[in-house]
């Protein structure tokens, strides 16, 4: 079982935290963790980039949370090492998703920053080679589905899009991150971006 270790001020506190993870630990102190445990650190800092490296280069796999998104920060934190980024208050059902999300190798952002990101790497990389996409491989369902993500859409905007439960969106996600041999969001991004620009 995977030891999801939260470090924060003790003032700053979501009982998400715990929702999304009963047997969760919970730390004020100077961040530590092992080889394959989960740390969501708070940012707060300048030092907390550095303990982002740290924790990396020690094997945790960190996400990163913050009280205000912001690209410049996740960039940070994603350069540090960091395999997420999401706020200090999102839901249990989010906190799961990035979790099961940086657990299978993938990176987790938000859909705004998700956005960003794809949109400055297209602008960045206007000549990256094409995957071959054969969206046959999917069920009609699926590839809506992946399509609505790959426009940036939450699952929850998805959900409501397609009058379907966001369940039924993570069933339909799973099975076409696997057809497509995609791990995360921003790799079906960059699939879906350098396909359409073909």
């Amino acid at each position: 079982m995977i030891q999801h270790l939260f470090f924060s001020p003790a003032e700053i506190y979501s009982p998400r935290w715990l929702q999304a993870f009963p047997a969760a630990r919970l730390s004020d102190a100077a961040p530590q963790a092992n080889a394959g445990e989960f740390v969501w650190l708070l940012l707060r800092d300048e030092l907390s980039f550095i303990q982002i490296q740290s924790l990396s280069a020690a094997g945790a796999r960190v996400v990163a949370m913050t009280a205000i998104e912001n690209p410049q920060e996740a960039r940070r934190a994603l350069e540090a090492g960091a395999s997420g980024y999401v706020h200090y208050l999102a839901i249990p059902q989010v906190l799961e998703q990035v979790a099961q999300v940086v657990a299978a190798g993938g990176m987790w952002l938000g859909a705004d920053l998700m956005r960003q990101l794809v949109l400055a790497t297209a602008r960045i990389l206007p000549t990256a080679p094409t995957p071959q996409v054969d969206l046959s491989l999917l069920t009609s369902r699926e590839k809506a589905v992946a399509e609505l993500v790959a426009a940036g859409k939450s699952n929850k905007e998805v959900a409501r899009d397609l009058d379907i439960t966001e369940r039924t969106v993570k069933a339909h996600l799973g099975a076409a991150f696997e057809k497509l041999r995609v791990r995360d969001r921003l790799q079906l991004v960059l699939m879906f971006s350098n396909r359409s620009g073909t």
